[in-house]
């Protein structure tokens, strides 16, 4: 039995070490910091709030976990408790300093393949007024190189423009009413400002508040298939699209 036990435990090493081999797989662990700090003016008194959430990315590729950090927080760090720190403190002594001010930002994991990680980026704030200004975005990153992919996927993104007119009107705005309408969708002439970003076979556009529409029409989005997007790859967008990774 003795014997036995040398193989089988080498086995067993061997399969766990197996296991973790892929450098570009992402892990996430999240770091939240939520605060709040009393204030009063001459016409209320109340909390503001400020609430971020990170799921920071835990991956052995270097290059593909610095990509996402720099996204997240800035070009120049990487140091994420100091960051968000320092944001939180502006606020407080800026935008938040009045009563019932908010902030509230979600840096999510959507998925991954073998060739990209997505993430989304969701939040608001709230400094007094009539309402909010909501924002919400998405990011993918290429696993090969760990570069953010987007319009470059494509050989001219304006020929997209009325692709993704047409589809916001059908997948967005037919939600209203005909005498509601706020925008007809011949109207759009302007690509997104944030790069899209891919979805499930789908290429994510969105267009934040007051970018063609009213603040009350939100944030018009739409979701294209990618076999739709074939005809306007770039030769980057179809090796990356259509070869997996070695």
């Amino acid at each position: 039995m003795k014997k036995l036990f040398f193989p089988i435990a080498m086995l067993l090493l061997v399969v766990a070490g197996c296991q973790h081999t892929d450098p570009n797989e992402v892990d996430v662990e999240t770091y939240t910091l939520c605060d709040s700090v009393f204030s009063e003016s001459e016409y209320s008194e109340g909390y503001s709030r400020f609430n971020v959430s990170l799921d920071l990315p835990v991956v052995k590729n270097k290059t593909l976990r610095q990509s996402i950090l720099h996204w997240m927080l800035d070009e120049s760090t990487e140091d994420h408790v100091g960051y968000l720190q320092a944001l939180k403190d502006d606020f407080f002594e800026e935008d938040g300093s009045e009563p019932r001010s908010e902030y509230e930002e979600n840096y999510t994991l959507t998925e991954q393949t073998d060739k990209y990680v997505t993430y989304t980026n969701e939040g608001y704030m709230y400094t007094g007024g009539a309402h909010a200004m909501p924002w919400y975005n998405g990011t993918t990153f290429s696993k090969i190189d760990g570069n953010i992919v987007g319009y470059d996927l494509f050989e001219d993104p304006e020929q997209l423009i009325s692709i993704i007119a047409e589809n916001i009107e059908k997948q967005y705005f037919a939600r209203y009413e005909e005498d509601e309408m706020m925008l007809e969708y011949e109207e759009i002439n302007m690509l997104p400002n944030n790069e899209p970003w891919i979805e499930t076979d789908s290429v994510v556009f969105c267009y934040q508040p007051y970018e063609i529409a009213p603040y009350a029409a939100g944030m018009p989005l739409c979701k294209i298939a990618l076999t739709d997007l074939e005809p306007y790859l770039s030769a980057k967008g179809k090796t990356f699209l259509n070869t997996p990774l070695p």
